[in-house]
């Protein structure tokens, strides 16, 4: 009986903490995706609109992309709910759907102006102003890195059509179960089977895209370099410059070498969506049983 109590009490406080832990998250996501619409609106704004009026629209649009960022890592709980991979695809097009919001928003452009969905270092863009138009980029520094860190590994192909993730196994010197490279899952072969750790390394994925804003950010000079030249021009219309990733890397290890796993935010906001909710789940396993 006291048993059964202290597992009935761990279940509360748990699930206090973990309610606590994801409103942080939904503010982060929605903070972030504001600031990315209403300052990268400014940055991006025409010589005759009102600075104001372009960031407050830029920060509103923003925000809306935020919180549906914020729900496709949410949506990645289906996948340890469900023990189903394939969930994964769910949160991926919610995800889809509002990083291409804030990036609308950020290069001060209406929300429904181009949708993008990223497999790997693989980009599709829908173009919908004035006409339908799709195209296909490569994002270099992720195609780079995958290049990088997936020679001499292992291409799990079923795995990858699961999930919508371009994903590696090794079983050689790795000290980690899983981690993630730009757009790039690497897991240890013997945890393949560990659903829950490959919807971690998805977020992860995600949150290399929280930061396209810094793309959107230097879109104007970037645009008056490469349109100089036709072959600036070709470079342009081939690939989306990710230059976020010495950003988010940069930004990563600075918050690494706590004494907590969990001290560095990113792996925070990763642990807040899916660590508490596995104990969760084994505590109400235990009261059943």
């Amino acid at each position: 009986m006291i048993k059964v109590k202290f597992l009935i009490l761990s279940f509360l406080v748990t699930n206090i903490i973990y309610s606590q832990n994801k409103t942080e998250m939904a503010i982060y996501n929605i903070g972030i995706g504001s600031f990315a619409g209403g300052v990268g609106a400014i940055i991006n704004k025409k010589p005759n609109e009102k600075t104001g009026k372009v960031f407050l629209k830029g920060f509103l649009q923003g925000g809306v992309g935020g919180y549906l960022v914020y729900e496709s890592k949410n949506f990645i709980l289906k996948v340890s709910d469900n023990n189903k991979l394939e969930y994964a695809w769910g949160a991926k097009f919610i995800n889809s759907i509002g990083s291409s919001i804030v990036e609308n928003a950020s290069l001060n452009q209406d929300f429904w102006n181009i949708w993008h969905f990223n497999i790997g270092f693989n980009r599709i863009e829908v173009h919908t102003k004035n006409k339908i138009k799709i195209k296909y980029k490569i994002m270099p520094v992720a195609l780079l890195l995958t290049g990088i860190y997936a020679y001499g590994n292992k291409f799990e192909l079923e795995k990858s059509l699961k999930t919508g993730e371009i994903l590696f196994s090794l079983s050689k010197n790795f000290k980690h179960a899983g981690a993630t490279w730009g757009k790039l899952i690497l897991i240890d072969e013997s945890w393949l089977d560990k659903n829950n750790l490959i919807a971690h390394e998805i977020i992860h994925s995600y949150q290399y895209e929280d930061f396209n804003f810094v793309n959107t950010f230097i879109n104007k000079p970037k645009l008056e370099l490469l349109n100089k030249s036709k072959l600036g021009e070709k470079l342009n219309n081939f690939f989306y410059f990710d230059l976020q990733a010495p950003i988010f890397g940069g930004l990563y290890l600075l918050e690494k070498g706590g004494n907590n796993y969990y001290d560095n935010f990113f792996e925070y906001e990763v642990g807040s969506f899916l660590t508490l909710y596995v104990l969760m789940t084994k505590i109400s396993i235990g009261v059943k049983g």
